[in-house]
């Protein structure tokens, strides 16, 4: 499924986490290092960070499965899910 996902672009570049080479802590040094860069230059920075470990937990699963199948995913994969 994973691949699938990769192979259409159904990911923006700004996720990190669960993607190879991708990782949460290649994420925290990119931001530190566009911080750096814009203290550098006397702008300000706002930031964010929101601890979505539990967000899972939480998905409405036949939902997901919905857009699976919209986005072609087979079937296979929504009753694995459902499972």
């Amino acid at each position: 499924m994973m691949k699938f996902f990769l192979d259409n672009d159904f990911f923006s570049n700004m996720q990190y986490g669960f993607i190879k080479d991708r990782s949460t802590v290649l994420q925290l040094l990119s931001s530190i290092d566009e911080w750096t860069l814009n203290l550098e230059s006397g702008k300000q920075i706002d930031c964010k960070y929101m601890d979505s470990e539990k967000a899972f937990d939480k998905v409405p699963y036949r939902h997901l499965i919905s857009k699976l199948q919209t986005y072609g995913i087979l079937m296979i994969a929504g009753h694995a899910m459902n499972s």
